[in-house]
């Protein structure tokens, strides 16, 4: 593989690895965030949802207290006057300005005094269900007060129906006694008050009786949690379009009585998503470009001049021509490397010329000395000049085709090489040796033979000297 090809996969898997780290990133942190930002607006609206149904038993406390706190309220429950009840009494009170279901008089011993029900299906006064009446005496806690500001406001089930009530000791005007009994007040927890609500606080939600089947599954999977924690509220995606809230709304005893239940669109979750794809796509077509860009810079300044380099010293080492040099332009490290490289092949040439120039001053005294001159590596003679064609009759190629311990006559050949032998180190001095020879006519012949152990080429090697006696 090219450094072309190794550097833009390099590139590539870095940007690849960095794709996926920021991805990962931006998955845990900017959608978690998103997540979190989303679950506070559920948790904010379900309580502000269930602060509005709070307000909606205090509104009606406030409406109680002012005719408890009354002089007409105070002498009514003593004298029952005729003239009270025409007044205050009547239909409109119920429907109109305090928009009551139940108005109901107690004395101090919880007994009733006077009771009215606004039935909002007949749209009429008609007397309190006696089974109401006697599920109210039954909470005994309502009717005592032991100082002038106590009340219960709040949520409570009769029936099977869900009230919104607030009790209040009646009192004089300026709220002085001594108590003369109980008003109370109520207001039935209906479908239509529920869409008031919803209209006011623009939420979609719905209450069920805890202690009844509850509509929604997911409704009945957290009913245990949160009836654990009721002062707590519980957040729960439902799918990837709605994520539910869900608290607990309690009665004027304290115990849980209403499952509240918000959906929102998890309008912010799918903008998390979109900010994620965003940031994704954002981040890949930023990393292919910087890729890109990255790879472009590399290739003009450094791969390029690197390929063209390659290719001249290529072209230099296949043609051999002492002339040819690399190409040198600009002035950073690769002009000094080809400047480098050219003084190196200037070098070169030089050194070769100069091997040569000796090459053939010791040539031309090799081929005038009277004296034959042989170099030998193992068993092969590998330069010989022309006396020793002279001497031994052979030509310079039979005698680099045959083993040189031929040359020797076979009484000498045993004792030749055992001596050549033990003296066989470079650096050793010369060693002198009268030997016979057999000349390729089949004459014998003797020879004043000198032998030296040198290096030739990188290789141990014998170089010889030899006089025809």
């Amino acid at each position: 593989m090219g450094i072309r090809k190794k550097v833009l996969l390099s590139i590539t898997l870095v940007s690849l690895t960095l794709t996926a780290i920021f991805y990962y990133l931006f998955k845990n942190v900017i959608l978690n965030n998103f997540d979190t930002i989303e679950e506070r607006f559920v948790h904010d609206n379900i309580s502000r949802v269930k602060a509005t149904m709070e307000d909606q038993a205090k509104s009606l406390d406030t409406i109680t207290h002012d005719w408890a706190s009354w002089d007409d309220t105070y002498g009514f429950i003593v004298d029952r006057n005729k003239e009270y009840e025409e007044t205050n009494i009547v239909e409109d009170t119920f429907h109109s300005s305090a928009k009551i279901n139940y108005l109901l008089y107690f004395d101090t011993e919880g007994k009733l005094v006077h009771g009215t029900f606004y039935d909002p299906e007949l749209k009429a006064l008609i007397p309190v269900p006696a089974n109401l009446l006697s599920q109210l005496a039954g909470n005994k806690q309502l009717f005592h007060h032991p100082t002038n500001d106590s009340h219960f406001t709040g949520l409570i089930m009769i029936s099977d129906t869900v009230l919104l009530i607030s009790a209040r000791p009646i009192l004089k005007s300026d709220g002085e006694g001594p108590n003369r009994g109980t008003l109370i007040m109520m207001r039935i927890l209906d479908e239509e008050r529920i869409q008031t609500i919803e209209e006011i606080t623009k939420m979609d939600f719905s209450v069920h009786i805890i202690n009844t089947p509850l509509p929604h599954t997911d409704s009945f999977e957290i009913l245990d949690s949160i009836l654990a924690n009721p002062d707590n509220f519980i957040i729960k995606p439902l799918d990837n379009d709605y994520i539910a809230g869900y608290g607990v709304m309690k009665d004027i005893f304290g115990q849980s009585l209403l499952l509240l239940r918000l959906t929102v669109p998890r309008a912010i979750h799918i903008q998390g998503h979109r900010t994620l794809a965003y940031l994704l796509w954002t981040t890949i077509i930023t990393s292919l470009t910087f890729s890109i860009l990255v790879f472009i810079i590399l290739d003009r300044l450094v791969l390029k001049r690197l390929a063209v380099l390659n290719s001249d010293v290529l072209k230099i080492s296949k043609s051999a021509h002492p002339a040819y040099r690399v190409q040198v332009s600009g002035s950073d490290e690769f002009a000094s490397l080809s400047t480098s490289i050219n003084t190196m092949l200037d070098a070169i040439d030089k050194n070769q010329l100069e091997q040569k120039e000796k090459e053939v001053r010791l040539r031309t005294i090799a081929e005038f000395t009277r004296s034959g001159l042989f170099i030998t590596q193992g068993p092969k003679l590998i330069y010989v000049n022309s006396v020793m064609e002279l001497i031994t009759g052979y030509t310079s190629e039979e005698l680099f085709s045959m083993n040189w311990w031929d040359i020797f006559h076979p009484d000498y050949r045993g004792y030749l090489r055992s001596k050549i032998m033990e003296t066989q180190k470079v650096g050793s001095p010369p060693e002198q040796y009268e030997v016979m020879i057999i000349k390729k006519t089949g004459e014998e012949g003797w020879l004043d033979l000198r032998i030296k152990h040198v290096t030739f080429q990188g290789n141990p090697a014998s170089f010889g000297v030899c006089t025809d006696l």
